[in-house]
């Protein structure tokens, strides 16, 4: 019931002025690398556990942890 209805009350209101109405042309999707939103989470959350693992192994192996 109120999903449009911004849309139509512009539309209307343009109408009863007698000014023409165009949407505004819909933006581009936002693309990094040519990949989705959810890809990119993916490889973020990827190299965040890389990172860590590789942290966590440097620590055990020079015995800054676990003796």
């Amino acid at each position: 019931m109120f999903d449009d209805l911004r849309e139509r009350t512009n539309e209307e209101t343009f109408a009863q002025a007698g000014i023409p109405f165009e949407r505004p042309p819909a933006a581009p999707e936002r693309k990094i690398f040519g990949m989705s939103a959810g890809q990119r989470l993916v490889l973020s959350i990827l190299l965040f556990a890389t990172v860590f693992l590789l942290g966590l192994s440097c620590l055990l192996v020079t015995n800054k942890i676990w003796p």
